[in-house]
Parts: structure tokens; C-alpha cells; sequence
């Protein structure tokens, strides 16, 4: 099995080109291109040109009665873009899906499809795309690899016919996150087809330690008049500077 074929099998498998490298023992550039030229082969259209023929003059017979017909090339037209109506584009035919923190426990995630990878999943299960359970998976990754298969806890959900968004709430704060969108094969098993960067969701309360944490902690329960720190500041340490 040739190397393309190699890393058309893994796609499919929904690996990364990280994995693909790896297990092929290249570089990931090496991947990139070989993905992005035979993708580019799929979707480019060769020019066809009608053939020249040489006249020659035909003798008239009994026998060939049959006219002479005009070959005339077929010309296929590469769909435009869907448009709105103030004319930007309605999708840029990409494989895309990004993740957006709205608050310490709300995630905002949009992706896109391209007719290509639609293709490429309707070849490989022999079934149309419309069939494929769509589904959403949410993976806490805070401090752990997960390229190398470490995961604290994840879980998934099906998503409805016609989506590409959806708010993904509640998570959990300051927690790291990747979002994978995929299908559910006939066997149950969910199949990673677009995945996000990792999104970190900030803290919803103050943080607690540090050099001032127990200062500010008297200060804030009026313990005290006014913070210990500010005691330790000469009220005319500006004015010295500036004269």
C-alpha cells in the first residue's frame, strides 16, 4: 500500500495529521501536502478541448448513407457559493469547527462541512450522509495529553439534522476543553470528523492564593480599616520623584 493510500485509510479512521506522522514516520508537512494535493485533485476539473480531425473527402457510395455528426464537447459548471442577500457567502466549502468561551460555563461552537468530506463519507460507509447520526462530543483535557489518548472525562450528544452551531452549556469552569463533530457508525462507535483547538473557560470567583490573599480577606470583612499592604507605602514616595 502506497503512502497515499496509507494516509487516506487513516483520515478516515479520523486520525490527525500529528498521528498520521507518526505512525508513518514522517514529518507532518509531508502529510499536509499529500492530503492537500490529492484533495485539490478531487475537486479540480481537467479543460477539455474538442479534437482536431483532419478533412478528407469522403466518396459518396451506396453504402454510407449514415450522416456525419459534430462531436461537441460537454462543459461541466462548478457551482457558485450560496449567497445571502446582502451577497457575502453562506459557507466557504471548508472543514472547519471552532470553539468560543462565553462564560466560565458556556461554550459557543460553529463548524462546516465540505461537499468533498460528504463525499468521502458517503463512499467509505455506503450510505448517504443524511443517514449519519450526527453527534457532539465535549472532552475536558485540562492538564493532560490529548494526543496521546489522556482524556479526564468526556461525553457527547446528538446533534439535530440541518446544525452547524450550538451552545454548549453547562461546563465547567477554568477547564480546559476540545469539541469533536462526528457521525455514529451502523456499530455504535462515534468517528471524529472536525475538531477544535483546546478552549480554556476562565475562573467564576477570585483567586484565592497569593501574597496578598489573607490581607485582603481581613480587608474585604472590614477586620480591618484598610488594607495591611498600603501601610507599608510612604504617602509622599510620588511627590519625592517628581520634584
Amino acid at each position: 500500500m502506497g503512502m497515499l493510500e496509507q494516509i487516506i485509510k487513516m483520515k478516515e479512521q479520523g486520525l490527525t495529521t500529528k498521528q498520521i506522522a507518526a505512525q508513518l514516520d514522517t514529518t507532518e508537512g509531508k502529510i499536509k501536502y499529500a492530503w492537500t494535493k490529492y484533495r485539490k485533485s478531487l475537486t479540480e476539473q481537467p479543460s477539455v478541448t474538442a479534437p482536431k480531425v483532419k478533412s478528407k473527402t469522403v466518396k459518396q457510395t451506396k453504402k454510407s448513407t449514415a450522416p456525419v455528426l459534430d462531436v461537441v464537447p460537454s462543459v461541466q459548471v462548478v457551482p457558485s457559493l450560496e449567497r445571502d442577500a446582502f451577497g457575502m457567502a453562506t459557507h466557504y466549502e471548508d472543514d472547519i469547527l471552532h470553539a468560543i468561551v462565553q462564560s466560565p460555563t458556556a461554550l459557543y461552537v460553529y463548524w462546516e462541512l465540505s461537499e468533498l468530506s460528504k463525499q468521502l463519507l458517503e463512499t467509505h460507509y455506503h450510505t448517504t450522509f443524511d443517514s449519519f447520526r450526527k453527534e457532539l462530543r465535549i472532552i475536558d483535557v485540562t492538564l493532560v495529553e490529548y494526543e496521546q489518548g489522556q482524556a479526564n472525562r468526556t461525553y457527547q450528544f446528538e446533534l439535530p439534522e440541518m446544525t452547524n452551531a450550538w451552545f454548549v452549556r453547562p461546563v465547567a469552569p477554568n477547564t480546559t476543553y476540545i469539541i469533536e463533530w462526528g457521525i455514529q457508525t451502523i456499530d455504535g462507535d462515534f468517528v471524529p470528523v472536525l475538531r477544535s483547538k483546546p478552549v480554556e473557560t476562565p475562573r467564576d470567583e477570585p483567586v484565592t492564593d497569593g501574597r496578598f490573599a489573607e490581607v485582603v480577606h481581613h480587608w474585604q470583612y472590614g477586620e480591618v480599616e484598610q488594607p495591611e499592604w498600603v501601610e507599608v507605602l510612604r504617602p509622599y514616595s510620588y511627590f519625592d520623584r517628581v520634584r
